[in-house]
């Protein structure tokens, strides 16, 4: 169902082929998609789920939920209750309620399009399709809770009839509330702890079937029990808020009350789970916990009550309500206040309407209100000679959504034979806050048999946040004309309001009649956003803090509060204020936030660590209007506690290790060395060399390298002349200005282990000692090997050893086994064995062969008295040339006879 209405801004007249064109223009809604939420918990709207044919940038349009339709939002709710047809993510929430029942709901929307001269509206639904939760908090099961008769008790409700799954973590508090003021369940029992007293056993001869009887009175006194005192061990429970764990520790049960009702009863509970630094609930979950009660027969559905005549009544233009004389029902597992009327079949003319606004058409309504004479019927305006008679069905639905047969009321409506004016119809007005509309003839018709022209409108009530102009001046009175004519105009106060009314006084001179025009009125995003709650933070000095939303919270009248910006104009001067996005994710500064950014716990104020013990910072809160709304700014004041100096601190994740090879020299940076101070800048942090570079074991020299400034020598390399660095700052450092140099001389083949020992002083004079620092210098092989020879002396024709009596190889940076001696070249006058092989140019042999005697010289009986063995010492990176001399000694004088 839809109504579409359009008025014209004063002074101008209505044009009837332009509404007429309105109606026909087709619906301004241009996507219904529809929402999807699974049980027990809440799903937002998406962008695409609504859209509508009204430009962002051209009007106003806003959406309305009907709240007036109890067969709507039956197992759920849509909040906020007015919002911008542009909404925003996460801003427009339907929470589902827990109930197993239904798999589908509906909730009926209000649409307005605000043109500065004409309001149009439109009702629509939107449904809600309601789907099994795949991983929620609370499970039901393995167990049920079970009454095995009237007016017993169940079983006790502990962790094998539900269950809570949620990660446990430090700061995350996990509360029960049990949901009876909203939900009316359970509908027939109540919550009880403790044990019932027990009867005695059977009384002489009597039987044992009357012990039975007697447990059953004795259980049925107590179920009718209005006070503890007479439950018999029984204690009823009154929670509203209590911790998982201890919900299900506490022994609770479940007593039959009223019967007769439905073999399944329900428990409605509700789980928060709280971040406890910020005391917002990060999630929420509903679920009902159903009860069987063995002997009771399935919900049954309602029945016409037998004493309603269902037939009504009406005079001509007169809004006539309906009475349980008229129109009733019956059920009898559900209370009469929590029946439903749905209007299946509206009657063909007039409407069904709700006295709290009777301009508006109905579907739904409850027994309280039907009870209450708050529903009518709204015949047409129209007039006949002749009575009418129309039809209009229901049907009727209970507690658990059973429904009834078809409930047909008639509705006569009789002609009306006065003179005296009458209001025949009241539409009353809609407009956006602040906005003016002329009352017209589609709003408000008013009849008079005799003379209509003698019929005078007078302002009489109402009013309270606006006024009335008639021709552009003061509208006291004025006529039916000028109702045609649109020249009655209200003008609203532009006040935060949402309703306001005019009572008239109509007379045609000898009888008059008192009328109240209702006026709707939708708000507009013109308010800025304020604090409602700004509390001193506090904190340690040095620490950071979470800004919590108990401590800093704004509200928006008319958006979400979700979205209210804080615009940082003045930070702070002692601290900052930063944005922690979520575990493990490194923070930064942030000159602005949201609302909803407090409410996750990501904001926080850090605290530099200075002297400064009193601190604050500016804000000016804006929401998402365009232009924004802007606030006042507002300040935020911030206590440091003092705490006791404290000498500096490494910063996490620093090695204090060093790896460098002995020919390089090499930066200390912040991974290897940073220490900080909180009161201190970085430039007023003084490392001092308590103990030199030394060896960390016994082995080494005495020079173990050197720290160093880099500026001291002209190029970055080793150099014996760079002075040794005693003093040095951590800005030094972080600008890659200390260096470590290693040993000036080789340090052999082997990797030397350095240890060097510092302390660091604040500006305030709090000294760290004993800070350890290990350098691994590595050996660089760049030194040739060195040959030292001795003469080999053969006989003639002989051969001698090659040992290390002629031949000795050292190298300061290489190991024995990596020192190879390589033939150059063949002797002239002998040959060069290795193991009994002749050695041929290129081959080698090493230290061991010399030392076990695997290399000889063997001399070919020349007459020659000298030799020699070119040869080439190697360590596998560098070589020498070297040569080996032989003597040779003959076996006799070769000088003449």
């Amino acid at each position: 169902m839809s109504l579409q209405t359009r008025t014209h801004k004063c002074p101008f007249r209505l044009m009837l082929w332009l509404g007429l064109l309105h109606w026909t223009s087709g619906s301004l809604v241009k996507t219904n998609l529809g929402l999807r939420v699974k049980r027990g918990q809440s799903a937002f709207l998406q962008e695409g789920d609504l859209q509508f044919h009204i430009p962002r940038e051209k009007d106003a349009c806003k959406l309305e939920v009907v709240l007036n339709e109890p067969i709507t939002q039956r197992v759920g709710t849509l909040s906020p209750q007015v919002f911008d047809c542009h909404y925003l993510v996460d801003e427009v929430k339907y929470t589902h309620n827990g109930c197993p029942i239904l798999k589908e709901d509906t909730v009926k929307l209000r649409l307005y399009r605000f043109t500065e001269t004409e309001t149009y509206s439109e009702v629509f639904s939107l449904r809600v399709e309601i789907m099994e939760p795949d991983c929620n908090v609370i499970k039901l099961g393995p167990q049920t809770l079970q009454v095995l008769e009237f007016y017993g008790l169940s079983n006790v409700l502990d962790g094998n009839v539900v269950s809570f799954h949620y990660e446990h973590r430090s700061n995350i508090e996990c509360a029960i509330r049990v949901m009876t003021p909203e939900s009316h369940l359970p509908g027939h029992g109540q919550l009880v702890t403790g044990e019932p007293d027990k009867l005695e056993g059977p009384r002489g001869d009597e039987p044992d079937s009357f012990v039975s009887i007697r447990q059953q009175l004795d259980n049925k006194a107590r179920a009718n029990c209005k006070s503890e005192s007479c439950l018999k061990g029984l204690k009823l429970v009154k929670i509203t808020k209590v911790s998982c764990n201890e919900f299900l520790m506490m022994g609770i049960r479940y007593q039959h009350v009223t019967p007769p009702s439905p073999d399944i009863d329900y428990i409605a509970i509700r789980l928060d789970l709280t971040d406890t630094r910020s005391r917002s609930i990060i999630q929420s979950e509903q679920a009902w916990i159903p009860v069987t009660i063995k002997g009771a027969v399935p919900n049954q559905p309602p029945k016409p009550a037998f004493m309603s005549m269902f037939i009504l009544e009406v005079d001509q233009f007169i809004l006539t309500p309906f009475s349980t004389a008229t129109l009733d029902a019956v059920d009898a597992e559900t209370p009469k206040n929590r029946l439903v009327f749905n209007v299946t079949k509206p009657p063909s003319e007039g409407f069904i309407t709700h006295l709290s606004d009777h301009t508006k058409p109905i579907s739904s309504f409850t027994w309280t209100d039907l009870n209450d004479l708050l529903i009518s019927y709204q015949p047409p305006n129209s007039s006949h000679t002749q009575r009418r008679n129309y039809e209009v069905e229901f049907e009727v639905h209970d507690f658990y959504f059973e429904k009834s047969q078809p409930v047909m009321v008639h509705m006569s409506v009789r002609t009306a034979d006065t003179n005296a004016p009458r209001v025949s119809w009241n539409m009353g007005l809609s407009l956006l806050e602040g906005q003016s509309r002329p009352i017209t003839w589609e709003q408000l018709q008013i009849v008079d048999n005799d003379d209509s022209k003698a019929v005078r409108i007078i302002t009489v009530d109402g009013l309270q946040h606006g006024r009335l102009t008639v021709r552009g001046g003061k509208g006291f009175m004025f006529t039916i004309s000028d109702i045609k004519a649109g020249v009655v105009c209200y003008h609203h106060d532009d006040s935060d309001t949402t309703k306001d009314f005019v009572i008239f006084r109509i007379t045609d001179g000898r009888h008059q009649t008192r009328h109240k025009f209702p006026i709707n009125i939708l708000p507009k995003d013109d308010s800025p956003p304020f604090l409602i709650t700004n509390m001193v933070l506090e904190l340690s000095e040095g620490q950071t803090a979470l800004l919590r939303g108990s401590v800093l919270q704004a509200s928006d009248m008319d958006s979400s509060d979700d979205y209210i910006m804080f615009n940082i104009t003045r930070p702070p001067q002692a601290g900052e204020i930063m944005k922690m996005p979520g575990p493990g994710i490194t923070g930064y500064p942030v000159t602005r936030f949201l609302q909803k950014d407090l409410f996750h716990s990501i904001i926080y104020y850090r605290h530099f660590g200075n002297e400064v013990f009193d601190d604050s910072f500016e804000v000016v809160l804006s929401d998402f209007h365009d232009p924004p709304n802007l606030s006042d700014p507002q300040i935020i004041v911030i206590q440091i506690q003092p705490v006791p100096d404290q000498p500096p601190k490494e910063v996490p994740g620093v090695s204090r290790y060093l790896v460098v090879k002995e020919t390089d020299v090499v930066y200390l940076t912040k991974q290897q060395l940073h220490f900080v101070d909180l009161e201190s800048p970085d430039c007023e942090l003084t490392y001092t060399v308590t103990t030199p570079p030394l060896y960390s074991t016994t082995y080494g020299g005495t020079d173990a390298g050197r720290l160093f400034l880099v500026d001291s020598i002209p190029k970055f390399a080793k150099d014996p002349n760079a002075p040794v660095l005693r003093l040095f700052t951590q800005h030094a450092v972080n600008y890659m200005k200390v260096a470590y140099m290693p040993p000036i001389n080789d340090i052999g083949p082997y990797p030397r282990h350095i240890q060097f020992v510092l302390s660091v002083s604040s500006q305030q004079g709090r000294t760290t000692n004993g800070i350890c620092f290990n350098v691994t210098v590595l050996p660089v092989d760049n030194q040739i090997p060195e040959v030292h020879i001795n003469q080999l002396t053969v006989d003639e024709g002989g051969e001698c050893w090659v040992s290390v009596d002629h031949l000795r190889l050292t190298d300061v940076d290489s190991l024995e086994d990596s020192l190879r001696v390589e033939l150059k070249r063949r002797p002239q006058h002998g040959e060069v064995y290795l193991d009994g092989s002749p050695l041929s140019q290129g081959q080698t042999f090493n230290v061991w062969d010399l030392k076990n005697l695997k290399v000889r010289y063997h001399h070919d009986s020349s007459e020659s008295d000298q030799d020699d063995i070119e040869c080439i010492a190697t360590d596998g990176v560098n070589s020498v040339d070297f040569v080996l001399p032989v003597k040779e000694c003959p076996f006799f004088d070769r000088s003449p006879w």
